[in-house]
């Protein structure tokens, strides 16, 4: 590119001499025809006064010329020097933006290949390194880390010639350089780290003589800071703090992302051991209950074979009891596979759904069930009603196998835009602080599970319970617009 202008240049002022040089000439014959018309015509007769006088004028003209000549040269040559000068400086800064944009495009590239924030953040450390290398300065000379908050500290986790006695110190984050660019939300510079009040506590630091802290969040929320510093004084500009708010940028993506994948790697765990408890306690019940009453059933059929010829009556009222056994058997065992998959639930709704699970266990348990707003739950939509059924049926067992109670009440209604479900029983209560604790402590499922369920959909859970003060479970549920059933839904469809 620049050998192109100077070519064009060059061409130019070629012709610019060219045309300089026919002037002169054409001026110089003019010269001379005119002096000699003005001396013939005036004295009729050429003398030597002319001829010296035409000699001066042309060494006149002559020196004017050369003059001129030497004038062209030097303003092309100048020219030619601050055009160089000019484009040199714009071609290093388009590389030095091209060099950027390829880092950017590199980080996004392992943005896109892995769910590793280290290798992010050392590309982040690299990428703000070409703001040294465009002044001049080695990318060695960079030094710094990336903090993430911990709680309320910032700790460091990337870092860049980052000495072994720092890497267990911590930053606050509320005073110095890094206090205000956090405050601001903006890239903040110090060219007196040794006297920052957070940083002076860095050996890294000690020879630094300028630091950035650049801040990495996303809107309002603030996940840490990245802090760099060069052993060399340098100013950075508007484009070196637009560089490193994109570098901050792509590394909150990375962060945000790992976290992300992070937090549905342990959702997946907990669904696995939700699942396996599930298993454990569908085991547990097949093995406490129908497998129990089959056995006796096998037992009580072998003692009817050999009685039925000796006492037929007798035999008789065996069957009868191994019958009722029998009935009893096949509830609890429609009892469990509705509760593993409730086709009510997804043909009638929830109302309905909860009603046949209360007969059930009122047929089986003999509890006394009642049922209080059944028709509110066509407010929610399908996830939702999933979840909410799935923590009643949760509520519901714990009061079969744990209250002792004699009468279970599961009440539903609207209450401005939440969804409130209450199950109340009058068992024998316990200490519910007590148990979440020791529910934390040895790592149960049961309650945690449904706060859990709980949250999948916005809602909360809350347990209160005494001794002797039987137990209510109450579960709240915002009316948002994932929760709420869509108009379209509610709507009858249209008969053609």
């Amino acid at each position: 590119m620049i050998n192109r202008v100077r070519r064009i240049i060059n061409r130019e002022f070629s012709r610019l001499n060219k045309v300089t040089l026919v002037f002169l000439v054409v001026f110089l014959l003019i010269q001379i025809v005119a002096s000699y018309v003005i001396y013939t015509g005036a004295w009729s007769h050429l003398t030597t006064e002319w001829l010296r006088e035409i000699l001066i004028a042309t060494v006149a003209l002559l020196a004017a010329g050369a003059l001129a000549l030497f004038i062209l040269y030097r303003s092309r040559m100048r020219l030619l020097r601050e055009i160089g000068r000019a484009m040199g400086g714009e071609l290093h800064a388009l590389n030095m933006a091209n060099d950027r944009a390829r880092a950017l495009q590199e980080m996004a590239s392992t943005l896109r290949a892995t769910l590793s924030f280290e290798r992010v953040v050392e590309q982040a450390l690299d990428a703000c390194s070409l703001a040294l290398e465009d002044m001049g300065v080695p990318r060695a000379a960079l030094v710094g880390a990336v903090f993430l908050y911990d709680g309320q500290e910032l700790v460091p986790l990337a870092r860049r010639r980052f000495l072994g006695i720092d890497e267990e110190k911590t930053l606050a984050g509320q005073r110095g350089v890094v206090g205000e660019s956090l405050r601001q939300a903006e890239p903040m510079v110090t060219d007196n780290p040794a006297h920052d009040p957070e940083l002076q506590h860095f050996t890294t630091f000690a020879d630094a003589l300028t630091v950035v802290s650049v801040p990495l969040r996303a809107g309002y929320q603030l996940f840490g800071v990245m802090v760099l510093g060069s052993d060399t004084a340098v100013r950075f500009n508007e484009d070196h703090f637009q560089l490193f708010t994109a570098v901050a940028d792509h590394a909150v993506i990375a962060l945000q992302n790992a976290q992300l994948y992070q937090r549905l790697e342990d959702e997946k765990q907990r669904l696995i051991a939700s699942d396996e408890q599930a298993r454990r306690d569908l085991a547990r019940d097949l093995h406490d209950g129908p497998t129990q009453e089959v056995a006796v059933m096998a037992m009580r059929l072998s003692y009817i074979r050999n009685m039925v010829l000796q006492d037929p009556q007798k035999a008789q009222v065996e069957i009868e009891k191994v019958e009722e056994l029998a009935r009893r058997t096949s509830r609890e065992i429609r009892g469990m596979l509705f509760t593993l998959r409730p086709l009510l639930l997804e043909t009638r709704g929830l109302g309905p759904a909860i009603d046949e699970m209360m007969r059930n266990i009122a047929e089986s348990d003999g509890i006394e069930m009642h049922l209080a707003g059944a028709d509110a739950d066509i407010i929610l939509n399908s996830t939702a009603q999933s979840v909410v059924f799935t923590i009643i049926e949760e509520a519901l067992s714990n009061a079969r196998k744990h209250a002792d109670a004699d009468r279970i009440e599961v009440r539903l209604w609207q209450e401005d835009d939440l969804f409130v479900v209450q199950i109340s029983d009058d068992g024998r209560g316990f200490n519910a602080q007590r148990v979440s604790d020791e529910s934390v402590a040895r790592g149960s499922l049961g309650m945690t599970n449904m706060r859990e369920r709980a949250e999948r959909i916005n809602g909360s859970l809350q347990v209160d319970s005494e001794p002797g003060a039987g137990t209510t479970v109450t579960l709240i549920v915002p009316l948002t617009a994932g929760n709420r059933e869509s108009e379209a839904n509610q709507r009858e469809p249209a008969v053609p």
